[in-house]
């Protein structure tokens, strides 16, 4: 059974929560400009074949633990 993670995420001064499959998640590392947030990663790529990456509002250390919980 699928597992998510509902999370705010922030584009271009919108902000909107999302329901993000777990296993789709690659990597989670803090946010270099804003320790109330973090930055994932999702497994799979856009259209143009680039990385997608996600900045959400929760601190690393918050969703790390959601993680190993």
């Amino acid at each position: 059974m699928a597992k998510f993670i509902e999370v705010t995420v922030t584009e271009e001064e919108e902000t909107k929560t999302e329901l993000i499959n777990i296993e789709s998640i690659g990597r989670v590392f803090p946010s270099p400009q804003n320790t109330r947030k973090s930055i994932i990663e999702l497994n799979y790529h856009s259209i143009n074949d680039s990385p997608v990456y996600l900045e959400v509002e929760m601190p690393y250390d918050t969703l790390r633990l959601h993680f190993l919980g």
